[in-house]
């Protein structure tokens, strides 16, 4: 397969197009699923040749904007050719905070059905990042995986992956290897039709890799990993979906270090379950789980069903959403705040002008 995205020509229905997207798109003359975001533009399967389309708030006058993945209409603008002119509502949302001092949110991709969590097992396992990376995974309203790579670097992968099932309750974990196939079948079989999955962790863990192995041929760019601290190269710097020739689609990430999180309070909950059960049985309902009395999560831990580190973290990331809610309400004060303040001067403009008006007529008499 080429690296060249644009080269590729999948017809809509492999890509997940619906006769409900039909009914949504209409008379729209040209149709497709957004494979690449870069720079103001999309790259768009259209089911025939594929288009690079306007995609930036000032031309297209989106509200939100388009992510790999996405259903859109491309409409034809007289001055800036092609551009995206509507994006269908998304099943999905795999999002993070987007760096930054003012909350907002940066989709990595739209309308995923399994979200691939990966770790190399050729440095130590890190265990807040995972918790981290599955928070995001949970909210997205995907189904998530951990997949440990690189199982040919090591002799014993069974403690790591009994260590990632305790933190990952009700999360399937397996050992691959694109070097001697471990568990490879298994992750083709997850590839079936339409079915999309995208791949997040950091840069040199394998994700291209991955994809290079699945889709028979090199389409992504890989990179050498640091011997000193095991990171690799950004090889891959744009969210690709990439349509895979035994069906399924996939999408790979650029390597991620900083997991901000958005708006997961429900993410939060799917990955510490055993913290979210024992909350509606504490004795108050803010309780910060400390110190007050009656608390059914500090009792819990000391009866050995939620671990120390489970708990600290749990009550970081907690505490990380709340402060986002609080700076999200006061933005939206303050813009409301902005809005009235506007519209009075408005107001007040126009009563001048109309009492400027009257009393011009007036000397004329």
């Amino acid at each position: 397969m080429p690296d060249d995205l644009s080269l590729l020509t999948p017809d809509l229905s492999s890509l997940g197009w619906s006769s409900k997207l039909d009914q949504w798109s209409g008379d729209a003359p040209t149709k497709g699923r957004i494979a690449r975001t870069t720079r103001g533009y999309c790259l768009v399967f259209t089911g025939g040749e594929a288009i690079l389309a306007a995609s930036s708030f000032v031309r297209t006058g989106t509200d939100i904007a388009p992510s790999t993945g996405d259903f859109v209409t491309v409409i034809q603008d007289e001055e800036n050719g092609p551009m995206i002119g509507q994006i269908a509502e998304r099943q999905t949302s795999l999002a993070r905070r987007a760096p930054g001092r003012v909350p907002s949110p940066q989709v990595l991709a739209a309308n995923v059905d399994d979200v691939f969590v990966m770790h190399g097992l050729d440095r130590p396992l890190n265990l807040r990042r995972l918790e981290r990376q599955l928070v995001i995974a949970w909210e997205s309203g995907a189904t998530p995986f951990v997949l440990l790579t690189k199982a040919d670097e090591v002799r014993h992968h069974e403690e790591a992956e009994e260590t990632i099932e305790r933190i990952a309750p009700g999360v399937e974990t397996l050992a691959i290897s694109t070097v001697t196939g471990q568990n490879l079948e298994r992750i083709r079989d997850r590839f079936t039709g339409s079915r999309t999955i995208a791949l997040i962790g950091l840069s040199g863990i394998g994700k291209s890799t991955l994809v290079n192995e699945l889709s028979d041929g090199v389409v992504q760019r890989t990179g050498e990993v640091r011997a000193s601290d095991r990171r690799g190269r950004h090889t891959t710097v744009t969210r690709d979906l990439i349509p895979l020739p035994t069906g399924g689609i996939v999408i790979d990430t650029p390597g991620i270090r900083e997991v901000g999180l958005w708006q997961a309070h429900s993410g939060l909950a799917k990955t510490f379950p055993e913290i979210d059960v024992a909350v509606p049985h504490c004795k108050f309902a803010n309780c910060d789980h400390s110190a007050e009395p009656g608390c059914a999560v500090q009792g819990a831990r000391m009866d050995g069903l939620i671990s120390e580190r489970r708990l600290a973290h749990y009550k970081e990331l907690q505490a990380e959403l709340d402060l986002q809610d609080e700076q999200l309400s006061d933005f939206a004060k303050r813009a409301e705040s902005r809005d009235k303040a506007d519209a009075d001067r408005r107001v007040d403009g126009e009563r001048r002008r109309k009492s400027k008006k009257g009393k011009g007529r007036g000397k004329r008499r």
